[in-house]
């Protein structure tokens, strides 16, 4: 990714504790978050564990059977219920969709717009099938850049994940150094 130094990557304790530790940083206890249904277990757990209520956008299938994101629920969603944080999977756990840049530029749009800070769970990016490519959501704008936490963890590519470790790539400083 283009302009990524050292100082940049954070480790973590696991995905989800680096989920949970940026959680704590851009919500407070009771917010609401929003997440993308069908969701991954371990976002509900980590999310309601910890005190916060799950807002879900459901994905919708197109005439291909392809599941995309319905921006104009998320839209809604976000400014009935007052957010100020999303997960964001890419690419897609557990439907396995790799969004496209197009996608991902779309929903970031409506982040932005909505001053929503982003929690990316990027853990898949390294297996991808079928000529699809991955492109993390860090890289679609200079915005998503800077309001956005990506995680990151070996442990699928490699079959590892008894190491629990992973890692961070947070761009803003001031924000990394809080989670």
């Amino acid at each position: 990714m283009s302009g990524l130094t050292k100082e940049d990557i954070g480790y973590e304790n696991g995905v989800l504790g680096g989920v949970v530790s940026a959680l704590k940083v851009f919500a407070a206890p009771d917010d609401k978050v929003l997440l993308h249904s069908p969701t991954y277990m371990g976002f509900t757990n980590a999310v309601l564990s910890n005190g916060y209520q799950i807002v879900h956008s459901p994905l919708i299938k197109d005439e291909n059977g392809t599941w995309c994101m319905d921006y104009e629920d998320m839209d809604k969603k976000i400014k009935e219920n007052q957010i100020h944080v999303a997960i964001f999977c890419n690419p897609h756990n557990p439907t396995g969709r790799v969004w496209t840049k197009e996608k991902i530029t779309k929903a970031m749009e409506g982040y932005e717009r909505n001053n929503v800070w982003v929690i990316s769970d990027e853990i898949w990016s390294d297996l991808m099938m079928n000529d699809h490519h991955y492109t993390p959501t860090q890289s679609v704008s200079e915005w998503a850049k800077q309001h956005t936490a990506a995680f990151y963890a070996p442990s699928k590519t490699f079959n590892i994940a008894g190491l629990i470790g992973s890692y961070s790539v947070i761009y803003n400083k001031p924000i990394r150094e809080r989670i």
